[in-house]
């Protein structure tokens, strides 16, 4: 038999997701700004370049 979805709403699994981010961090398992220049690096070999907000 399949197990049961979690039924979680969508603001607890943000917190869930938000708390296990911040725990890597903590932790120095995370680097936000690597992870950036990872995003961006991989964007522009895929010729994406990324929009800003003009405000």
């Amino acid at each position: 038999m399949p197990k049961k979805k979690n039924q979680e709403t969508q603001a607890e699994q943000s917190a869930r997701f938000k708390k296990a981010v911040r725990e890597l961090i903590d932790a120095g398992e995370l680097s936000p700004t690597e992870a950036d220049d990872n995003f961006e690096r991989l964007m522009r070999s895929q010729g994406i370049k990324r929009q800003t907000d003009s405000h």
